[in-house]
C-alpha cells in the first residue's frame, strides 16, 4: 500500500507542471511600420528671391523739405512653419562726392563729415545721412492701405524718426545698427503669407527746424551732391511660443 501511494505522489508531481504548460490565451498583434519624422522649413523670400538681392531702395535728385518713397518690397514666408519677421539697418555710409561752391561757402570741408553732435552711425565724409529721416512700415492697414506704397496711420511702423532734425541728431534719433527694429512688433508670417514693406526717406529742411535749434551747424547746402548708402537685412525666426 505504501509503495502504491508513493507511486501516486510521484505521478501527481509529474502531472502538475505538464497541465500548467498546456494553458493558452487569445492574442493579436499589429505593427506600425515606416514611422517618419521630417523637419519643417523656414524660408523668407524678398520679391520672390533670395540672396544676393542687390539694392531695393533708392531716391535721386533729392531736395530739402521733400519726402520720397524709396521702395516697396514683398516679404513672403515660403516655408512650412510660422516665422517672426526681423529687420536690421547696417553699414550706413554718406559720401561727399566732391564739393560745390555752395558747400564750401557754408563751411563744408573735403574728406570731413561736418557733425557736431557726436552721434555718427554713418561713416564717410558726406552730410546727407544726418539730414534725412527714415520711416519703415509694413502695409497691414485696411483697404487700400494694404497696397498703396505709403506708410499710413493704420500700418505697422517698424521704425520712424520723422519730425526730427535727422538721423544722428542725438542718441534718441540715431538708428540702432545691427539691431532688430521689428522686435517690438512681433510680426508673424504664417506659411504662404506675405506682407509689403515700405521705406520712406525725408530730406529735412533746415529752415523748418528752427524749433530744434537748427541742425547743430549742418546746413542743407553741405549735403549737395552727397549720397547715402545702407544695407537692410530681412529675416525670419522660428516662433518659439
Amino acid at each position: 500500500m505504501k509503495r502504491i501511494l508513493t507511486s501516486l505522489l510521484v505521478l501527481v508531481a509529474v502531472l502538475v507542471p505538464t497541465v500548467s504548460a498546456t494553458l493558452s490565451v487569445f492574442s493579436d498583434t499589429e505593427t506600425s511600420t515606416g514611422n517618419t519624422f521630417t523637419a519643417g522649413t523656414l524660408d523668407l523670400e524678398v520679391d520672390g528671391g533670395n540672396d544676393p538681392l542687390g539694392a531695393k531702395f533708392s531716391a535721386s535728385n533729392m531736395v530739402p523739405g521733400q519726402k520720397y518713397h524709396a521702395g516697396t518690397v514683398t516679404l513672403s514666408n515660403v516655408g512650412s512653419v510660422d516665422g517672426v519677421l526681423t529687420l536690421m539697418v547696417e553699414n550706413p555710409v554718406s559720401n561727399e562726392n566732391g564739393l560745390t561752391e555752395a558747400e564750401e561757402t557754408d563751411g563744408d570741408i573735403l574728406d570731413t563729415q561736418i557733425d557736431s553732435t557726436g552721434y555718427n552711425a554713418d561713416s564717410g565724409d558726406g552730410e546727407l545721412w544726418d539730414q534725412t529721416t527714415l520711416r519703415i512700415c509694413l502695409e497691414t492697414g485696411a483697404g487700400s492701405h494694404a497696397s498703396n506704397n505709403i506708410c499710413d496711420w493704420d500700418d505697422t511702423t517698424i521704425y520712424n524718426n520723422e519730425g526730427t532734425p535727422g538721423n544722428d541728431y542725438s542718441s534718441t534719433y540715431s538708428i540702432p545698427l545691427s539691431t532688430d527694429l521689428a522686435a517690438d512688433n512681433s510680426v508673424v508670417l504664417s506659411p504662404n503669407q506675405q506682407v509689403n514693406l515700405v521705406v520712406e526717406v525725408t530730406f529735412v529742411d533746415d529752415e523748418s527746424n528752427w524749433w530744434w535749434g537748427g541742425m547743430s551747424g549742418v546746413t542743407n547746402n553741405m549735403a549737395m551732391t552727397d549720397d547715402m548708402v545702407f544695407d537692410v537685412v530681412f529675416g525670419l525666426e522660428q516662433v518659439t511660443s
